[in-house]
């Protein structure tokens, strides 16, 4: 152990203390989707990807994830579940 300048010994902790989010349950997914959807958000899944619009505007996957408050962990989870689910297709009555 190290010395500090007054004599005592100073204690190092085996990790350093990380704030670290807690994933968000995959039940509250479609949620976070009905809220973008009311800010007139949308994320659109074409053959290279997804591209994000906020009306007409193309947006920065990253401008999401920061405005939302997810962390890069969440926010992985979150595109997984787009992908999966396309919760964003708006789906005709007419047609079914």
């Amino acid at each position: 152990m190290k010395k500090s300048e007054r004599g005592e010994r100073v204690k190092w902790r085996a990790h350093f203390n990380q704030l670290i989010a807690r994933p968000i349950p995959r039940e509250a997914f479609p949620g976070i989707v009905s809220r973008m959807k009311d800010d007139d958000l949308c994320c659109i899944l074409h053959i290279e990807g997804y591209t994000w619009y906020s009306g007409r505007y193309v947006v920065a996957p990253k401008a999401v994830r920061d405005i939302w408050g997810l962390s890069v962990y969440q926010w992985k989870r979150f595109i997984q579940y787009i992908i999966e689910e396309d919760p964003f297709m708006e789906e005709d009555d007419d047609e079914v």
